[in-house]
């Protein structure tokens, strides 16, 4: 099995209502070797609202694997063990680095924290 990288989307055996949720790893590649790694769920409902929000990003069907339209909610970084997710089936995509500055961004808003000037995110235009 190999190290679920920062970046990837994985699918979770199930979530608390039983739904397989995709869920994008946001914790170090390094750090992803033991038996967790952090990441943040996507989720299909009240697209409208959520896409407006700063802690999330709106991703499109058929963007990294995805089959429907859903945000991903940074404000809602989880721990999850590893045997939660569906590694023997691969990650579903991964994304670029461009993409990944603004789930970054994202997240620096959900945790208050500031981005340093020499961050790969400075160069991404802002969504503001």
């Amino acid at each position: 099995m190999r190290t679920p990288r920062r970046g990837q989307i994985f699918r979770l055996k199930s979530d608390a209502v039983g739904k397989p949720r995709p869920i994008l790893v946001v914790s170090r590649t390094e750090l992803n070797n033991g038996s967790y790694l952090l990441g943040i769920a996507f989720y299909g409902e009240q697209l409208e609202k959520r896409a407006a929000l700063p802690h999330c990003i709106l991703f499109q069907a058929g963007e990294f694997g995805l089959t429907k339209n859903c945000v991903a909610m940074a404000s809602g970084i989880t721990q999850f063990k590893l045997t939660e997710l569906r590694l023997a089936e691969g990650p579903l995509g991964e994304l670029s680095p461009e993409q990944m500055a603004v789930v970054d961004r994202a997240l620096a808003f959900s945790l208050n924290l500031t981005l340093a000037e020499n961050s790969r995110t400075k160069d991404v235009p802002s969504s503001d």
